[in-house]
């Protein structure tokens, strides 16, 4: 889990995150943490939160851009992140259903238990996002990918290309972290350039692999053994 805590008060923002991190150490959960001071700091790095960010929780009353409206310009951009609001302010809960916000706390007021239970349930919405969709930053554009089209990753340098249902889409990352993110999700790399679903690999040989949709990419010879045994447990 990527997660934010966004407070203008720097000891807020300790207590709040040791507490997180607290609990992410007894539930097994690994958890990087972000902290920023302002909606207005946040707002600047909108890209690789929309892109990187799992959970945020968000004060209201703060200096220049407050919470809520920090919270509408990220759905605005595709945000698809949980968003807590977690803040002294009792006057703006209605409108916290108007940014889809996973929950509502009062600081001082909230108990450190509720704050787990919904801490955690955040936890298990954020995974099961995941499981299900890529949310992908391309030149000025965002998009929802879902995991079970995509057929496979191309890399030219670090221009990255997805292949899913009848369409591509081109976006800016690593192989390496492709790797990493894909590969409990069912996919394998074959080569240099190309990380497959091996769902959609139809049949393979020590030079290519044919998908069912008829497409053949190569494999390079250090992933063919890798290759042969993700089709091997796959089989199974």
């Amino acid at each position: 889990m990527q997660i934010i805590i966004c407070d203008d008060e720097p000891r807020a923002a300790k207590e709040y995150k040791g507490m997180l991190q607290e609990m992410c150490d007894r539930h097994d959960i690994s958890a990087g943490f972000i902290t920023y001071k302002s909606g207005d700091q946040l707002l600047f790095n909108i890209e690789n939160v929309i892109r990187d960010v799992d959970i945020i929780f968000m004060d209201i009353s703060m200096p220049g851009t407050n919470g809520m409206t920090t919270a509408v310009r990220l759905r605005e951009n595709g945000f698809e992140g949980e968003i807590i609001f977690l803040t002294m302010s009792r006057d703006a809960v209605y409108y916290a259903f108007d940014v889809r916000a996973t929950n509502y706390l009062v600081k001082d007021v909230t108990t450190k238990e509720r704050i787990e239970e919904v801490f955690l349930k955040s936890v298990e919405a954020a995974r099961e996002k995941k499981s299900e969709y890529l949310l992908l930053t391309g030149v000025g554009e965002h998009r929802n990918v879902p995991v079970s089209e995509i057929r496979y990753f191309e890399i030219m340098q670090k221009i990255v290309t997805v292949y899913y249902e009848d369409t591509s889409f081109e976006f800016v990352s690593t192989m390496g972290k492709l790797e990493n993110l894909m590969f409990t999700k069912g996919f394998v790399r074959i080569s240099r350039s190309y990380l497959v679903a091996v769902k959609y690999i139809g049949a393979f040989t020590y030079e290519n692999v044919t998908l069912s949709t008829g497409e053949e990419l190569p494999v390079g010879r250090k992933y063919y053994k890798t290759l042969k045994e993700a089709m091997k447990g796959h089989m199974k």
